[in-house]
Formats: structure tokens, sequence, C-alpha cells
């Protein structure tokens, strides 16, 4: 059973899932929970937004699917290359913004950007070509935790896979989650990108964390 309001769709789980619907995303209430369901070019996720045991309906699996090769490793170097160069800035430490975007391989651009100690966004949003085709987003906080901070969550409002960098100063790290309009889901890199050597991914250390916990 499917209900549609304004552009977001709400769906009553049944087994199998009906095609994705045309829409923003769709919201699913499942047997474990309810999920969200977005598509769109070379990206479809499914994925839990509260968890909880509903008898009568059917589970649904959470699937992240990004429908392109994973970012080379050299590109993530060019990447960690530039940020490196703005921590180091003479001014202070500034944060970067890195636009990825595949056509039959993976392009990295550098927006013209407005950079400072704690933020940074393109310059002109309204025109910035990258940032309106990119599949994933990425940006530095150089020496502070490769963490999304509340300012991060207030302004990732699209429907990417972003990044975030940091910990310079010791070991670099990145960090990646989906985005769909405001709502958010861990991923591990292995899903988006081959990283380089000195790249830690922050993913596979918090579930080395938690099973050292348990």
């Amino acid at each position: 059973m499917r209900n549609t309001t304004s552009l977001i769709t709400h769906l009553v789980a049944t087994h199998p899932l009906p095609p994705a619907a045309n829409a923003l995303y769709e919201m699913i209430l499942a047997g474990n929970g309810l999920f969200l369901r977005g598509h769109r070019n070379q990206l479809e996720v499914l994925f839990p937004i509260a968890t909880h045991e509903i008898e009568g309906l059917p589970h649904v699996d959470t699937r992240i699917a990004p429908l392109v090769p994973r970012i080379p490793a050299t590109l993530l170097t060019d990447m960690l290359r530039d940020a490196r160069a703005y921590w180091n800035n003479p001014d202070g430490p500034l944060e970067s913004l890195f636009h990825f975007s595949y056509d039959a391989e993976w392009h990295l651009a550098i927006p013209d950007q407005l950079r400072t100690a704690v933020s940074v966004q393109p310059r002109d949003l309204d025109h910035c070509p990258s940032y309106q085709s990119c599949l994933v987003e990425i940006h530095s906080h150089h020496h502070m935790s490769a963490r999304f901070s509340q300012v991060d969550d207030e302004d990732e409002t699209g429907f990417r896979i972003y990044g975030v960098c940091g910990n310079f100063h010791r070991q670099p790290q990145i960090t990646f989650r989906v985005g769909l309009y405001g709502h958010f889901y861990p991923i591990p890199a292995s899903l988006i990108a081959d990283l380089p050597p000195d790249l830690q991914d922050t993913y596979l250390l918090n579930q080395h964390t938690r099973a050292y916990a348990e």
C-alpha cells in the first residue's frame, strides 16, 4: 500500500518491495523499523532511520549501492595533497572542499570556494557545476577529527555520498556517509573508494573499537 504526500512517498512494506517510486524518497514501514529509500543516477539506497519490531510486517534489508566503480586511490592522494596545503596555510589552517563525479571515469573538481578554519563552501553555489553533478562530496577538518559536525548536518542536505577527512597531525582519517535530504547513514570507505595507504577509514576503526568493547 502506497500513499504519496508532496514529494515523499509513504509505503507499508510487502515482500518483495514494489519498484521505487518517482519521488524525492520513500518512507517504508517494515517489520524491523522505519526505512528510507531513494534512487538517483549512480546511487540507490535503502536504510533505517528508526529500528523497532512490528509484528506482521516483513523485514527489510539495508542496501547502499553505488552504481559506479570505486574512486581510485590516486584521486584521494591528490585530494589529501591539496587539503594538507591549506592546513599549512600561512594565514592559519583552512578547510577544503572536493567534488567527485563519474562519467566513464572519476573526476576530481576543486571548486572556487570560501575557506575558513571551521567551514568551507562554494563561493557561488548557484553557479558551481561540480556541486550540481557530483556523486561524492568531501571536505577537510585538517587537524580536527574526521567527524561530521552539527554544522555539517545542517549544510549537507542533498542526495549523495559525503565524506570528511581530518586528523592530519597524526594519522589522516576519513569518514563516509550517505546523505538523503538531511537523513544520514554511515558507510565503509570500501563501498565508494580505494583508499591510499596513509588514509584510515574510521568506519573500520569504530568496528574494531566496538568489537573490543564487547
